[in-house]
């Protein structure tokens, strides 16, 4: 693994995301830096690019979806909702995220879930929130649904 590309490329993607700039030729790039297994690979990206983003630390349930709801919007992660919160668990659909937002409506599908890079920065974001260890999950891909929407789960790992 190039660390020093690596690093290169994830400030890169923190700076286009907040300017509302693509990311896909970044997310490509990074491949060179880490090699294959590319689930794995963008979930790591996003987690590590999550970590980077400035927070205020909580333990507040409502503060810690409120603060998410921000840096979604200030790094155009794309259209949020809340569908459940709380001390263990978050779930949320997003619409119109950079790993869809091209693809939808044109007939492409996957049979696979699709969004890891945007569950790692979830994570990433949420863990460094709250500091607890955190992993997210996608349910289900508008790829795969049909929905315009992919839906995610959060869970805090606290014991």
């Amino acid at each position: 693994m190039n660390r020093q590309l690596l690093s290169d490329i994830l400030s890169e993607m923190k700076k286009n995301l907040k300017e509302s700039k693509g990311i896909g030729d970044l997310k490509a790039g990074a491949l060179f830096a880490l090699g294959q297994q590319l689930d794995a690979i963008f979930y790591y990206l996003g987690h590590e690019l999550g970590n980077i983003i400035n927070v205020k630390p909580t333990e507040n349930e409502n503060e810690i979806t409120e603060q998410l709801m921000g840096i979604i919007s200030e790094y155009h992660l794309g259209e949020v909702e809340i569908v459940q919160s709380s001390d263990e668990i978050i779930e949320l659909r997003l619409r119109r995220h950079s790993s869809i937002k091209d693809l939808i409506n044109k007939g492409i599908q996957s049979e696979s879930n699709f969004c890891s890079f945007e569950a790692g920065i979830l994570a990433g974001i949420v863990e460094k929130m709250s500091d607890f260890h955190c992993f997210a999950q996608e349910v289900s891909c508008s790829l795969q649904s049909g929905n315009d929407f992919c839906e995610f789960m959060i869970v805090f790992q606290k014991e």
